[in-house]
């Protein structure tokens, strides 16, 4: 490249001696009388004068001069636009472009993977292009074989390579906190955002997207966030992938919804939040609708639900809560705690399935007040206090 420019400077110096030397012969000449003689017999022969000759030649000589630079300077040009890094490499390059990345900064990386033959070249189409400060920040898939006008077209245009898209799996009965754990395992790096979903105000903007958050009386998405599996990229926002699984629960809860509401005595809200003490209750799919009668049962005979994964929801704001529920774990203070509050908690406290919100309208028809778990998740249900007690002394056996 320097080579390149030594050139062009000797070029142009010639050029510019040529012109200087072309002007000078013509005015000496322009000053001698056997020549102003020989002009004039010349100028009547030809209906002319030797002067006007002389301005038109001198205007043709111009006028190639500038031609031939021209032509010179747009050679130089194409050979800058069109070198390349490698012509015989094929390679893929995956560069990955900050924000803030200067031309310098970027010439830089491009060189390390040998994507252009010098820095020169580069810097003078950033510039003619007015590119400084406007490549956009992103992944690009470039090649050494590449010329340097196609590398800088694709960073003026912006074309950029999506990340890959990563394939994550939410469980029914997912919290917002475990959803947010499952994000931070899986890569993403927006998990923290994530978790603030369950205790931060539900925005107008979202209420305005997702009517149905208008019956949401509480500040929290817990419950809506629907549990299945989705296919994201590792730097999706928060927010993002927040409406894309109100979405979902749009699409697959609110049809069901509209058709059953006419059968259940309870709010959408409320039937979210009892269908959330189901999922978290049932082991076995089929256990599900007998799960919902017993907490039918006791709320209509004004008890208490005594459901234990209400108290370890309440039991998340203060310490880490674990798998098994102790008598002093029952008196924490939280409007969750089913064992000190009557009725349904004030929301959901995970994000249930279909079937849990299904068997929440549609429980079973049974007399059950009680249930203790099997070792196997199962459960066996009670009607008096006396056969519960009976119940858990055969599984503690």
């Amino acid at each position: 490249m320097n080579k390149l420019i030594d050139l062009l400077e000797e070029t142009f110096g010639y050029i510019a001696n040529l012109i200087k030397e072309t002007l000078s012969l013509l005015r000496e000449a322009g000053g001698n009388p056997i020549f102003q003689r020989f002009k004039e017999d010349i100028g009547k022969r030809i209906g002319g004068t030797i002067d006007e000759i002389l301005r038109e030649r001198k205007r043709f000589q111009i006028l190639q001069v500038l031609t031939i630079g021209a032509i010179f300077l747009f050679l130089i040009f194409s050979a800058v636009t069109f070198q390349v890094g490698n012509r015989w490499d094929r390679t893929s390059y995956i560069i990955n472009i900050p924000k803030g990345y200067s031309a310098g900064d970027f010439s830089e990386l491009l060189l390390e993977h040998s994507l252009i033959d010098g820095k020169y070249g580069f810097n003078l189409l950033m510039n003619f292009m007015r590119m400084e400060g406007k490549i956009q920040a992103g992944t690009y898939k470039l090649n050494p074989n590449m010329s340097l006008l196609a590398i800088m077209t694709k960073l003026k245009r912006g074309d950029i390579i999506p990340p890959p898209l990563l394939r994550v799996s939410f469980p029914e009965g997912s919290s917002i906190y475990k959803m947010g754990e499952t994000l931070r395992k899986e890569g993403i790096s927006d998990f923290v955002e994530f978790k603030t979903f369950a205790k931060m105000p539900i925005s107008f903007e979202l209420k305005e997207k997702f009517s149905f958050l208008n019956e949401v009386p509480i500040d929290s998405l817990e419950g809506y966030l629907f549990p299945d599996t989705y296919f994201i990229p590792s730097n999706i926002k928060a927010s993002l992938l927040a409406e894309a699984m109100l979405s979902r629960f749009q699409s697959q809860i609110l049809p069901f919804w509209k058709r059953a509401k006419k059968n259940t005595r309870f709010s959408f809200h409320e039937v979210i939040t009892l269908a959330s003490i189901i999922e978290k209750e049932a082991a076995v799919d089929s256990e599900r609708p007998i799960i919902s009668s017993v907490f039918h049962n006791r709320l209509k005979k004004r008890m208490y639900l005594a459901a234990d994964p209400t108290v370890k929801y309440a039991l998340s704001e203060v310490r880490k809560p674990t798998k098994k529920v102790y008598w002093i774990d029952l008196e924490v203070d939280s409007p969750y705690n089913t064992y000190k509050h009557l009725g349904l908690p004030p929301g959901p406290i995970c994000n249930p399935g279909l079937s849990s919100i299904r068997a929440a309208v549609y429980p079973a028809d049974t007399e059950y007040l009680y249930f203790v778990a099997r070792p196997d998740g199962s459960h066996i249900f009670s009607r008096t206090w006396q056969e519960h007690e009976e119940a858990r002394k055969l599984i503690k056996r």
